[in-house]
């Protein structure tokens, strides 16, 4: 975890929500995936993402899942092609939705032409309103589906993730990744821990993401009279790997 003055270490990235949605932070996704050949989202999810469920207010994002006419609609924001990095520190400040079959997600993906995973995907926080003790952190790699594995790291709680804020964060080094929460890490993966399967984690740099998901593979079964609901981000910071090796 980084503690140093903040004159010996700034955010190459950082986004507090004063102003507005920053257009050279974040593009809005729109839609169901099936533009791009992934309806779903390929989780069999049932959002369609539309930039009327994106706000800033009071200094905070709100990405807010609603139905109208039988179909939900929820929030994605990326910054791919505005800001990715390879190593460091990746952070945020977020309190969770609360609503059965919500999937809301802090993740990474490769800024890479390579198809899905062969350059690797770092989920830094997973949660689902249908198992709301448990946080998850993951990576995604191996071989093109449906041959793909995954690495997982879980935290359960006696209380649930959806109440009050929670920092989640990775820090990203070569040859390590390790989740945390709260100043807390809660699991690392190394090439150890995933072998015969390579390393792809050094190479490409990744883009970040906010979205919340409904229902598919991991977000189960949904609710409708949970909604709405609204997943809301206090900050995003990322720091260099410098300042990750010079806080250790």
């Amino acid at each position: 975890m980084i503690a140093m003055a903040a004159d010996v270490c700034l955010p190459t990235f950082e986004d507090h929500f004063d102003n507005g949605l920053n257009p050279a932070h974040w593009q809005v996704v729109e839609g169901d995936g099936c533009d791009v050949g992934l309806c779903g989202w390929g989780n069999n999810e049932i959002q369609s993402y539309a930039r009327e469920a994106v706000a800033v207010s009071e200094g905070s994002l709100a990405l807010t899942v609603v139905e109208q006419d039988g179909v939900i609609t929820s929030g994605k924001l990326v910054s791919e092609d505005l800001f990715s990095q390879r190593f460091g520190r990746f952070e945020a400040r977020i309190q969770l939705p609360t609503g059965r079959g919500l999937w809301p997600a802090f993740w990474m993906m490769p800024q890479s032409e390579q198809p899905w995973p062969l350059a690797g995907e770092i989920d830094i926080m997973e949660w689902t309103g249908n198992d709301p003790h448990r946080l998850i952190g993951a990576a995604h790699f191996g071989p093109l589906p449906p041959a793909n594995v995954h690495y997982s790291e879980t935290l359960l709680l006696p209380e649930r993730w959806d109440e009050g804020w929670h920092e989640f964060a990775v820090e990203w080094q070569p040859d390590r990744i390790a989740w945390e929460v709260n100043g807390r890490v809660h699991g690392s993966m190394t090439p150890g821990h995933i072998g015969p399967y390579p390393w792809v984690f050094n190479g490409a740099p990744f883009y970040l993401i906010l979205n919340v998901a409904v229902g598919g593979t991991l977000g189960g079964a949904v609710y409708r009279e949970d909604l709405p609901a609204t997943m809301r981000v206090d900050w995003v910071k990322v720091y260099s790997l410098e300042c990750v090796e010079a806080g250790q």
